[in-house]
Formats: structure tokens, sequence, C-alpha cells
């Protein structure tokens, strides 16, 4: 299997592989810009979700859940425009089992229909105020005339798990009967455990026709939604209805990046994922959230914590070899980070109370540091002394605690020089004019662009980044700026994340200054310099 060797799993999973009723492929149904963008807070623009559409298809999801047609205007302009982009993946609508929801997919000219209709005695009696046999009439009427427009239907049992499981079966057959090539077996509220919702997926398996994909919809409400999703995939599903860092309704769906990688690395199963795009198109997303919902530092696999190792013997056995204390390549999922021990060093060994003396001797040798024993002492008694005070050691701490012990370090190569900045502001609109000398092929060359923004940072670093193109394709990820001091002549800290869109390598890098624009245009180019770093590398 490909990127196998970047995989170091529990040999023990052969053992019970017998038991399962694992699929010859995985297909995901990726439902961001629908489930996901009901996420409390969030939404997006159009040109966001056709920006999302494109990356999930270059990601391989095999089906794109673009919106509810009938919900708003925007969200039918959406939906249109997504199925008429000319994706690889399948672009499907959501529609509620009723004729104008179902209508409304149609115009909305989309490759296929999503209908449902709750079963829960909950929902019947409380949301539709129905009785099941007028639940079973209006999956008849609906599935079947949504089946004369669409050859592929997928038809979703709201609030499953909470429902009669003879009734559930009941009304996913009778779907099947009319048309429905696709059944979800959806955990609405998240209610349910692993193996209770491996019973039911097993049971709709021996239920229905083979040649009906069962797929699984699971809520985070209790954190068992990608392992509910998984142990669906366990039980004969092999379709996984996800979101990008798990969005969603209150805690979220499960998890794409977590659900994929399990399905991929652990079970070893077949599917259409480039898992190299996986970081790259959640960076991307959470970019769209507006700084309203960010990866979890400790979120798995994507986090920045993931491939991150402070205790000194995991650092010491990473720098030997990296999978020792990883179950898998960063570089699999599409977090760069080459073979080579610097790259390894700089992303992954972290600094602090808990650091080692390798740890630290690799960082200095990153840095191009030759130090004394007495001098590299200091230096750890310095860094250890600022972990125990409860500080993260960040690489500006740890610069400024190798420069007080030695006078001096040694001047990084730089790939781009500010030569000129110039700002208007005030009363007019906020305009920056720039002139960079750039590295490129060996050789310096002069880049001068001009931009307008909402302030002046804005602007400063919007022609910054037009002095790249079209050499690269670069986007601003994340930009925070924080005051260091008090006062109207506090410092200004600011940290961002780059992206190059062509690499898709993603870096991190701040810095602090008196005046914001400078602090943030001295961070951008210390990231830009770190990417034209690792492009000629």
């Amino acid at each position: 299997m490909e990127g196998k060797k970047e995989i170091n799993v529990s040999k023990m999973m052969e053992v019970i592989r017998e038991e399962l009723l694992l699929p010859e492929k995985a297909y995901f149904f990726d439902t961001t810009l629908r489930d996901g963008e009901q996420t409390p807070g969030i939404s997006f623009t159009l040109e966001e979700k056709i920006s999302i559409a494109r990356a999930l298809n270059e990601l391989g999801i095999d089906v794109i859940e673009a919106g509810f047609p009938v919900v708003s205007q925007g969200d039918f302009d959406a939906c249109r425009e997504i199925a008429h982009l000319g994706l690889d993946s399948e672009v499907i609508g959501l529609a509620r089992c009723n004729m104008v929801d179902i209508d409304k997919v149609i115009e909305a000219d989309m490759d296929s229909i999503h209908v449902f209709i709750a079963t829960s005695d909950l929902h019947l009696k409380e949301k539709l105020q129905m009785t099941r046999e007028e639940v079973l009439e209006q999956i008849e009427k609906t599935v079947s005339y949504a089946k004369e427009h669409y050859s592929t239907v997928l038809f979703s049992a709201e609030d499953a798990t909470r429902s009669n499981l003879d009734f559930l079966l009941k009304a996913n057959k009778l779907a099947v009967k009319c048309g429905a090539t696709r059944i979800n077996i959806p955990d609405t509220v998240g209610t349910i455990t692993p193996k209770a919702f491996g019973y039911i997926v097993r049971k709709h398996h021996e239920f229905l026709p083979k040649n009906v994909r069962i797929a699984v919809h699971c809520h985070n409400d209790f954190g068992l939604a990608v392992a509910n999703t998984i142990a669906g995939f366990e039980n004969g599903a092999s379709e996984a209805q996800t979101t990008i860092m798990g969005l969603g309704e209150r805690a979220g769906n499960a998890s794409f990046e977590e659900t994929a990688m399990s399905l991929y690395a652990l079970y070893g199963i077949p599917m259409n994922i480039n898992t190299r795009r996986i970081f790259p198109t959640a960076k991307l997303v959470e970019s769209y959230c507006g700084g309203k919902i960010k990866i979890g530092r400790l979120q798995p696999l994507i986090g920045q914590n993931a491939f991150a190792h402070e205790s000194g013997i995991h650092a010491h056995a990473m720098i030997k070899n990296a999978r020792t204390y990883e179950p898998l390549s960063p570089e699999l999922i599409g977090i760069k980070r080459s073979d080579s021990m610097e790259e390894i060093v700089r992303q992954s060994i972290k600094l602090g109370k808990h650091t080692g003396g390798h740890a630290l001797k690799a960082k200095l040798k990153e840095l191009g540091v030759n130090t004394t024993e007495e001098q590299f002492n200091k230096i750890m008694t310095n860094v250890k002394r600022f972990g125990d005070k409860g500080h993260e050691v960040s690489e500006e701490d740890f610069l400024a605690i190798v420069k007080d012990v030695l006078g001096q370090i040694p001047e990084q190569e730089q790939f781009v020089h500010l030569e000129e900045l110039t700002v208007l502001t005030g009363s007019v609109t906020p305009t920056a004019t720039v002139k960079l000398q750039i590295k490129n092929n060996g050789e310096y060359i002069e880049k001068l662009a001009s931009s307008v923004g909402v302030g002046p940072v804005d602007a400063s670093v919007k022609a910054i980044v037009k002095c790249f193109e079209p050499m690269s394709k670069i986007k601003l990820l994340e930009y925070n700026i924080e005051a260091v001091t008090g006062g109207t002549e506090a410092l200004g800290h600011v940290s961002i994340e780059l992206m190059d869109l062509e690499s898709n390598h993603i870096v991190k890098s701040s810095a602090t200054h008196e005046d914001i624009v400078m602090s943030s245009v001295l961070a951008l180019l210390k990231g830009l310099n770190r990417l034209l770093k690792a492009k000629n590398s």
C-alpha cells in the first residue's frame, strides 16, 4: 500500500481482521459545506465555498455535500455553482422528504440527491407530529419522486440511533425499494457507543441488498464520533460522512482527518484520498473560519503538538530515528518536514523544562552555534529556568538566551531583503509600496509592488505578497498580534502562519517591534525567508 513505509502501527490489528466486515474500499462523503457550516458562528462566502470545494476535490473526496439548496438563495447559488465546476467529486444536495426541497436540488442541477426524514418516536411526536405509518408513506412518495430525477439517491433516517431498530430497518428497506441506492445511518445527537452502533450497522448489512452502500454520519457530543464511524466500518459500512476539522452542530461531526487516517493507517482500507492534501486542506478551512474555530493544539494529527516533542527521552530517540515516537510520518498527511535532521529538530523538538542534552545540542547545531561546556550548561540552565516558570520556550526566547550567554548568534541565510516600505494612512485609503530583493536561482532580483488594504498592516502584507507573484502563490493563513508591554508605546508581538499554495509548505514565524506595521512586516519576511529556504534546499 502506498505510504506503508511511513506508518508504524500495532501488529495486533492483524489478529482481529477476520472478525470484521471491512469494505473493499472506503468512500468519503464530506459535509463541511453543509453540516460543517452549521457550526455556530461559521458562515462561508460563495468564494470561500468554491475554494473549499476545489480543495476537497483535490483531496480526493468522493462525494461533496455542497449544501441545502432550499435554505436560502445564497445556499442555492453555492450549490449550483459548485455543481457546475466540473469536479471529479460527486456533488450532492440535501433535501427533506418533501417535494419543494427536492425540486430545489433538481433546480440547482446537482449530481445526486440526499433526502432525509426522522424516524425516532421522539422526533415523530415532538417535531414532525406524524405517525410511523405517515412517515413510511412520505418516504415512499418522496424517494420515488427523487428517483425519477436522479440515478443516485441517498436516504437518511434522521435520529436513527434513537429509533426503534425494527422500524428503522423497515424504513430503510422501504427507501431502497423505492429507489434509494445508498442508506445513511446518522447518530444525529451523538448518543450511542461504538459497540451499539456497530450492532445497528451490522443488522443493516445483513438486512439490505449487498449492492446498497451503507454510510455512517456520527456526531461528537460524547467525543465518540470517530470511534463510532470506525465501528460502523468494522460492521459493514463503506462510506464515512465527515467534516474537515470535525466542524458541525454543537460539538461537531466526525473529524475527516482522524477518520481517514485511522481507516488508512490502522485498517489498511483502500481509498481515493490523497493523504498529503489532508493538512493543507484543514489549514485552508481553518483560515476561512475567521478565527472563530481553530485547530486545537492537542488535536490529533493536525494539531500543533501532534508531532512535537519536549521530553528529553523522546527527543533523544527522535533525533536518532523520528519513527520511535511517531505512529506515522507527518509528510504522509502533508506536513512538510524533510528527511534532514535540521528540519526534524526545528519542527519537532520543543524546548522547555523537560529538555535533555541531546535536544539542546541539536538545536544549537541547527543554529550553527558551537559552545564550551560551561556555556552549554548555562544555556541549559536558563532554558529549564524559563520552562519552570510555566512558559513555553519560543524560538525568540531561545535566541535571546543564546545571545545572552554567547553575546551573539550567527546570521541566518537571507532570501528576502526589505529595501523600502512606504505606508500612507489616515484620511486616505491605506496604501503600501514595498521594494524587496528576492533571491531566485542564486541571484537577487528587485521586486516593487503597491497595494491598498483595510488598514496599514493589511496593505503592507498584500504588497509584499504581491512581490512573489507569479514566482510563488503565498496565502496568509493566520495573523495574531498582542501587546508585550503596557501603555501607548507597547511593543507589539506578531505571529503569523504562511502557506506556499504550490508546495503546500506551511511555516510559522513571529517578530516584535514598537511599530505594529513593522512587527507584522518583519514576521512576514521571516516566514517568507523560511519558505524560500525550504524551496531552495
